[in-house]
């Protein structure tokens, strides 16, 4: 019970004193943030002088004039889309997986409100210098819906907003562009006693029972009403055994190194774990299962990300600011400059009227009433003396005016120069500054400054996605240790936030690279990522409409009709998806993409690949049938064009003989009707291919009867013919 109580002691101790390092610290870098938060909370004036100033019934206004610039910075930040890019960089990483990656990160952002946290943390960085946001873990299901199976223990990442960055006390010695090298960092929270008693009943919740506990006062860790709970982030690193790299390019254990084998290098390699407990001062109230130091955090690193503004290493201490710690001078300036000149505006006497005494006399009505109504003229009764010099006539009365109108002038110019100074600290574009009102009157004047404008908030921009960078690393991490149990289902989201079909850890799985049929997991393998900070989404689509409109023109109607789908799916009006979708169905297929095509459901596939099967069989079999008629229809074709020779050579000779047209005729249709024969018969012998050779070659014999037969009866005819013709008719004479 002793080495536990020692071993808690020393736990806390250390957490204790890591705290009191990193507020000693960041002590004269608070107190500036702090002030800069009251300025932008419109506490502007030094108390002192405020005080004094209203004792003396003087104005103490404020004037904000670092709102706008303000509002301005963080709204250009807030209208940009992020976008965290996976990509693989060993043999063990593939572009298929790493798109996953990608996609499974963006359906994080949207379900564990990446946003608003990171919208909190850049605001604070904008206003005094810096600002926190953290990832954590929660239960998939809560114990309402929770199914009685592995998914009861599922966890999801979750984004926290974190609302004070003072509640944060980190490392010191964290580089600020290295933020996973991060030791330790405490999270810390003022939670009421009754709500602190409700959550850990027998906890210590009072200063005075903490020292009787531990014997060290802590006002800080237990105020009045209230009790300090802290998250307690911090790195053990387990060295693992040495390694040595031999001169062949082997890497072996140091202590199986062969004998005589020459070694290069050595290396000790060191394993960071991540610890969180959940502390008050005095005791451990969540961690390990003994509490005596803090629980396994799944990834190696502290979860916890920081936006920082500008930042600067003077004398050896890092200073870091936001927008409002430049513009505080000038702007309690300005509130001094406008109160004096309201002041003076208000305390100096009106006009007065100096006439004799007795002047009014018989209108004193009319002069009373003039302070409030307007006459044309006033009336007076002329004053008339007697001295020793005689009668003299008093003179009239004349207007006094007591204001200081040189004052007036110079808090005017003063106030002017103030509000030009305030637009060069910030780099404001002030469309309604009267100094530009003869300039910057075109379109591209006024896009060139609004770009100035932008160019001055880069740095802002560059933090804000160097800290992404960061979190998107802390995913990389975590996202296979949570997510890693077979069977779970991974909802993935596009670029543009278009749904993508789900992935199962462990499921099957195809690959888009290479079509490849798999089974999914994480693997071994190592990404990188990288971030970018754009136009809004909305920005980009209307520039890419706009483009794309424009390329229509030049290109040629089926170039232009090609692109159409992609130019009217960027278009923000009603039905534009559907419309491109029908665009894209009036594509040839070889341009339409292979997820439109409808699915064909796994049975009916194995059918078409059986069909197929039966028919690469059936074409081999036709294939060698083709061969046997083409083998065949040569001597076919032989066998004809001999005697279409000879039935040629009769014609032609009988032609050149017969004088009668119509034995040309008969002779002509003979023929055509022996071809035709023919023909016949050759098609009947290609149909008729099982027995094609055996009757081929009856065919072929009898059509060379028929021809022989038919050649010898032509013969016979003209020898007749001839020998009538030489016979002379009866009774002619000799």
């Amino acid at each position: 019970m002793a080495d536990r109580s020692d071993a808690v002691s020393a736990f806390l101790k250390l957490a204790c004193d890591r705290w009191r390092s990193a507020e000693t610290f960041e002590t004269p870098q608070r107190a500036e943030a702090k002030t800069d938060l009251q300025f932008a909370n419109l506490v502007q004036w030094d108390p002192i002088i405020k005080t004094a100033r209203e004792s003396a019934g003087k104005f103490a206004l404020v004037i904000d004039q670092i709102g706008e610039p303000l509002r301005q910075l963080i709204g250009q930040q807030r209208q940009a889309r992020p976008a965290i890019q996976v990509s693989p960089v060993d043999s063990g990483a593939d572009l298929d997986t790493a798109e996953v990656y990608q996609q499974f990160i963006k359906h994080t952002e949207n379900t564990g409100h990446a946003k608003p946290a990171r919208d909190e943390a850049f605001k604070y960085a904008a206003n005094c210098g810096w600002g926190y946001y953290r990832l954590l873990l929660e239960w998939e299901y809560d114990q309402a819906n929770a199914p009685m199976g592995p998914e009861l223990f599922d966890q999801c990442i979750k984004y926290q907003a974190i609302e004070d960055p003072f509640t944060v006390y980190d490392d010191p010695a964290t580089p600020i562009h290295a933020q996973w090298t991060r030791r330790f960092a405490l999270v810390t929270e003022d939670i009421p006693k009754e709500e602190f008693t409700r959550r850990w009943p027998t906890a210590i919740a009072t200063n005075v029972d903490a020292f009787a506990a531990t014997g060290v006062n802590m006002p800080e860790w237990f105020p009045e009403t209230s009790v300090k709970v802290a998250d307690y982030f911090y790195v053990d690193y387990e060295e693992q055994p040495e390694v040595v790299q031999l001169k062949t390019g082997v890497v072996v254990l140091a202590d199986q190194v062969p004998a005589g084998a020459e070694i290069v290098q050595r290396r000790t390699p060191v394993i960071r774990k991540v610890k969180l407990a959940k502390i008050s001062g005095a005791e451990i109230l969540e961690g390990n299962d003994d509490k005596t130091a803090g629980r396994d955090w799944p990834g190696q690193y502290i979860p916890l990300i920081r936006i920082h503004g500008e930042s600067l290493v003077v004398e050896g201490k890092r200073t870091l600011r936001g927008v409002v710690r430049a513009m505080r001078d000038l702007g309690r300036a300005y509130n001094f400059e406008v109160s004096e000149l309201l002041g003076e505006l208000t305390s100096s006497p009106k006009s007065k009227v100096l006439m004799p005494n007795g002047a009014q006399k018989g209108h004193e009505d009319q002069w009373k009433r003039s302070t409030a109504e307007v006459f044309p003229y006033l009336l007076y009764e002329p004053q008339i003396l007697t001295t020793a010099g005689g009668i003299v006539q008093t003179p009239e009365p004349k207007v006094a005016h007591f204001t200081d109108s040189e004052k007036i002038q110079a808090l005017v110019v003063a106030i002017q120069q103030i509000k030009a100074d305030l637009r060069s600290v910030t780099g404001w574009y002030d469309s309604t500054d009267p100094n530009r009102r003869n300039s910057d009157q075109s379109g591209r004047a006024i896009l060139a400054r609004k770009e100035s404008q932008n160019e001055g908030a880069v740095n802002y921009k560059e933090n804000y996605a160097e800290g992404l960078l960061v979190e998107a690393l802390f995913q990389l991490d975590l996202i296979p240790k949570v997510y890693g149990r077979p069977g779970r289902i991974l909802r993935l989201i596009g670029d543009e936030g278009d749904d993508v079909p789900p992935v199962t850890v462990g499921g099957s799985w195809k690959k888009k690279s290479t079509k490849d049929e798999g089974i999914f997991a994480w693997g071994a393998g190592r990404y990188d990522v990288a971030v970018s900070i754009g136009a809004s989404y909305l920005t980009r689509r209307q520039e890419a409409t706009d483009q794309g409109l424009e390329l229509m023109k030049i290109l040629q109607p089926q170039q232009a009709a090609v692109i159409a789908p992609v130019v009217v799916s960027n278009m923000d009006i009603p039905g534009s998806k559907e419309l491109a979708k029908t665009l894209k169905r009036t594509l040839p297929p070889e341009l339409q993409d292979e997820q439109e095509q409808p699915q064909i459901p796994p049975e009916v596939q194995q059918q078409l690949q059986q069909a197929q099967q039966i028919i690469d069989m059936l074409t081999k079999e036709l294939d060698a049938k083709n061969d046997l008629i083409e083998k065949d229809q040569l001597k076919i074709d032989s066998t004809e064009r001999i005697k279409l020779a000879e039935l040629r050579m009769q014609y032609d000779t009988t032609m050149a003989r017969l004088a009668s047209q119509e034995q040309i005729a008969a002779m002509n249709n003979e023929v055509k009707v022996r071809l035709e024969e023919l023909k016949l018969r050759g098609q009947a012998a290609l149909a008729e291919v099982d027995a094609m050779e055996a009757r081929l070659t009856q065919r072929s014999e009898q059509d060379h009867a028929r021809g022989m037969a038919g050649a010898s009866a032509g013969h016979e005819a003209e020898m007749a013919e001839r020998q009538a013709a030489m016979t002379p008719p009866d009774g002619a004479g000799v």
